[in-house]
């Protein structure tokens, strides 16, 4: 068997050389082809390794990881960016898109990338106490480290994670404006209600899944004000959005 194996490849080898004896053109052809396929197959093994390498990114990246709350210190400069003039921090941007006369409804921004949807109350020339949303503009936000009931009642609420309310600093003709969790605009009192999910049904506006959005985001700027990172929020009414037009 070897004997025949060996036969076989000498004549091989012999028609190889009789061939490129007689035509030696073929031996450029061959060479190349060579080539090509030897390209081929470093190509298709290095496709084949970034197929695995982005499979194992993908493994290693669960939704939970890109939510805010999940940025590390190692991350924490990444948040501070020149988002709003010279403010260098953590940026939120609320941009209202209706208001049906007892609710307004808006989107929230995190360093200029959609969060959640929001809810306040109405606009009123003249307040109304507990039915007047803020006005726009820029306010900083930080802790109110004040034991108040309401504060008391959160923390009863949600013994894990929450320590005191977030809030808006100098708002003008309103005081105690938080960033919080709730259904519909009488939850509000001028507060903001956050939520993932926002329903619209028999002419009433309310959130769904807000206290998991509440966590979330309390999470995150919770982490922005431990690190010392200033956070500050951008209120723009409705009319912004046909200033963008």
């Amino acid at each position: 068997m070897n004997r025949i194996l060996l036969l076989i490849l000498i004549a091989g080898l012999t028609f190889l050389i009789v061939l490129f004896a007689v035509k030696p053109e073929l031996i450029e052809s061959i060479w190349l082809w060579v080539i090509g396929l030897s390209g081929t197959i470093v190509k298709a093994f290095q496709l084949l390794i970034d197929f695995f390498k982005k499979k194992f990114s993908e493994e290693k990246e669960t939704p939970e990881s890109q939510n805010p709350e999940n940025n590390t210190k190692a991350n924490v400069s990444a948040s501070i960016s020149d988002t709003s003039g010279n403010f260098k921090g953590t940026a939120l941007s609320l941009l209202r898109y209706s208001d049906d006369k007892t609710t307004t409804l808006g989107l929230l921004f995190v360093n200029e990338k959609f969060y959640c949807y929001t809810l306040e109350d109405t606009f009123h020339e003249v307040k109304i106490k507990g039915e007047t949303r803020i006005p726009a503009g820029t306010y900083h936000i930080q802790f109110r480290k004040e034991e108040t009931d309401l504060t008391l009642k959160y923390r009863e609420r949600y013994p894990e994670w929450f320590t005191w309310h977030l809030q808006l600093q100098n708002v003008p003709g309103f005081h105690s404006i938080y960033i919080h969790n709730g259904g519909g605009h009488t939850d509000t009192e001028g507060c903001i209600l956050v939520s993932d999910s926002l329903n619209v049904s028999n002419e009433n506006a309310f959130l769904s899944n807000s206290r998991e959005t509440f966590r979330r985001l309390y999470g995150y700027l919770r982490e922005q004000l431990d690190n010392n990172i200033p956070v500050q929020i951008s209120i723009y009414n409705e009319d912004r959005i046909n200033k963008l037009k």
